[in-house]
């Protein structure tokens, strides 16, 4: 295995047996980086409050599948999953008075 390759185990429940996959790294990296453009979609929506509460972060699991993508596990998911990758995204603070 060169370095332009990285073994990822898969979170895909559709793949059998083996779920060890090479994967080039720089798919990867396009794959991680699509995640995140579409992820900012989603975090500039969101509000700063959510009734009584200040919402300041968000954390989000996403496994690898068997051809490289990012997925959220979402709920009907296999119970016990783990692994992937973990983001975690925290709001800046505001200009001092707001």
């Amino acid at each position: 295995m060169g370095s332009d390759t990285i073994w990822v185990v898969t979170g895909d429940p559709t793949v059998r047996g083996d779920r060890l996959r090479q994967l080039k790294v720089e798919e990867l990296s396009v794959n991680v980086n699509l995640f995140l453009e579409q992820m900012s979609g989603v975090l500039e929506k969101t509000p700063e409050k959510l009734g009584g509460f200040q919402f300041v972060e968000f954390e989000i699991h996403a496994e690898v599948t068997a051809k490289g993508a990012l997925a959220i596990l979402g709920t009907g998911g296999e119970v016990g999953a783990a692994g992937g990758l973990k983001f975690v995204f925290r709001r800046l603070p505001g200009p001092k008075g707001t």
